[in-house]
């Protein structure tokens, strides 16, 4: 037990730390390729994208969609509506040659 607890500080900001690389590597630039990922059944991803005007790239991973943004949008907005934006690695996604 007390060896447990030697080694848990360290597991914990090792894992803080990777969680924080994950954050900064999906987080939405301000321009460029943006994956939308719907959170509740009742959000509209496509619809979202079309009324921005962004152009449809394709289909992601889990029901979400690929877009492009050329401006900056309210992505506070789309959590709201049930909507999570952030970036589209080429991993998940694929490319895209537009």
């Amino acid at each position: 037990m007390l060896r447990l607890r030697h080694y848990l500080a360290p597991c914990l900001q090792l894992a803080g730390g990777v969680l924080a690389l994950v954050a900064l590597a999906m987080a939405p630039p301000e321009r460029g390729d943006l994956l939308f990922v719907p959170l509740t059944a009742a959000a509209a991803p496509v619809q979202a994208a079309r009324a921005d005007g962004s152009a449809l790239l394709g289909r992601g991973p889990l029901g979400s969609i690929v877009v492009r943004a050329t401006r900056s949008r309210d992505l506070l907005a789309l959590l709201r509506g049930g909507i999570l934006v952030t970036a589209a690695p080429a991993v998940l996604c694929g490319t895209v040659r537009a």
